[in-house]
């Protein structure tokens, strides 16, 4: 057990107005005593605090600052456990898409409703763009639709069903369409642009990128200054097509070469369904499929568009194909349905374009570790791609 010297003691704590107590230490090693070595008392209205320095005091102070420090630690985990789970019902809802009023005379009982294609296009099936569609299909009082694409384009096979469900949709309803292009419509944003009875580019829109690319990574280098080879077990000479820990092979880069050049002439039929202009002049598609990007001026120019103008001008374009007077309509556009920390806490519009953005990284990270691994053609501006050469 510590002695009484083990202790130092401060001097005097006086009370401060506010409950406060405020001290300056002892110089001393031992409590104050008066001549005869009598311990001097504490004058009332102070507090005496013992700071201990030896032995298993000692040791007592620090479990007891481990002590504290591992209390919080557990209560950050439990709070980071808390909020993991919201962020994870925060993607949930049972609710449906839901149907949000732009412009137009309000509770008209026929409709121009705007289908949004933002971002990369990787998802095909369910998708909140192919939902939109659905919702489009299902409402008698649709009678036109206006594609509001900005998008670098995507996977071939995402961007081809798309452009397959825009088309059932047209045949479905025998309704006009027209597209009004963001900041971008490149490569297979155009491709379901095309679909479009007209289309409108903002002045400074960047459209075309019409080709294909299938990203490749030779990572062979690296390999072999860590280390590491190949060993894998095949069952015939190209099933180890696309291996990034090797040059690739003369035999393998002519099947994917093979591959993506059907995919372009597919991509080229596409586009002359779509533009009469450029099915009737070879010259003028062999100049505009090279793959480059056009701005606005230029592509209308090239015939890849009809109109330079903004989203309002597509609206009402796409309401004068239907027939439609300003009186009989109005604008409505489909928005994802609530999530479970909107229902909660009523999230605005910053609070959701901030939890799309961490959506979209999280997407993009899964995005690059895909493609590392896996080979992947895309009908898109490169410049946009996850991974670069």
């Amino acid at each position: 057990m510590p002695n009484e010297n083990d202790f130092h003691t401060p001097e005097v704590f006086p009370e401060s107005k506010n409950g406060v107590y405020s001290a300056t230490q002892s110089t001393s090693s031992s409590p104050p005593r008066d001549e005869k070595g009598i311990r001097v008392p504490v004058k009332p209205g102070t507090q005496e605090i013992h700071i201990i320095y030896g032995g298993s005091a000692k040791q007592t102070l620090l479990s007891g600052c481990f002590g504290a420090f591992f209390k919080l630690a557990g209560y950050v985990v439990v709070f980071g456990v808390l909020l993991g789970g919201l962020a994870i019902m925060g993607g949930k809802s049972s609710s449906t898409i839901r149907e949000e009023y732009v412009s137009g005379k309000k509770h008209a009982k026929q409709k121009v409703a705007i289908l949004t294609v933002e971002g990369v296009i990787y998802d095909g099936e369910g998708s909140h763009f192919v939902k939109q569609l659905e919702k489009a299909t299902e409402d008698d009082s649709v009678k036109a639709i206006v594609l509001r694409i900005n998008s670098p384009g995507g996977t071939v096979s995402a961007s081809d069903y798309y452009h397959h469900k825009i088309l059932e949709l047209k045949e479905t309803r025998n309704i006009p369409i027209v597209v009004s292009m963001g900041n971008m419509a490149a490569s297979g944003g155009y491709y379901i642009a095309v679909t479009g009875d007209e289309i409108f580019a903002e002045p400074s829109t960047l459209t075309g990128s019409i080709g294909v690319i299938m990203p490749n990574y030779n990572l062979s280098g690296l390999c072999e200054k860590i280390g590491v080879k190949s060993d894998a077990i095949t069952s015939g000479p190209l099933k180890e097509l696309g291996n990034l820990t090797r040059e690739m092979k003369p035999e393998e880069r002519a099947v994917l070469e093979s591959i993506v050049l059907d995919m372009f002439e597919r991509f080229k039929e596409i586009v002359c369904e779509g533009r009469k202009a450029l099915r009737d002049d070879s010259d003028l598609l062999r100049e505009v499929t090279t793959g480059r990007v056009f701005l606005a001026k230029d592509a209308l120019e090239k015939h890849l568009i009809d109109e330079i103008g903004y989203l309002d001008e597509a609206v009402a374009s796409a309401a004068k194909r239907a027939g439609l007077t300003e009186e009989e309509y109005e604008t409505v556009r489909y928005e994802p349905p609530k999530s479970t920390l909107d229902l909660i806490f009523g999230a605005s519009g910053v609070e959701r374009a901030v939890a799309a953005t961490l959506q979209n990284e999280a997407s993009l990270a899964v995005e690059i570790l895909n493609e590392a691994v896996t080979p992947r053609i895309y009908y898109m501006y490169p410049q946009a791609l996850p991974l670069k050469k």
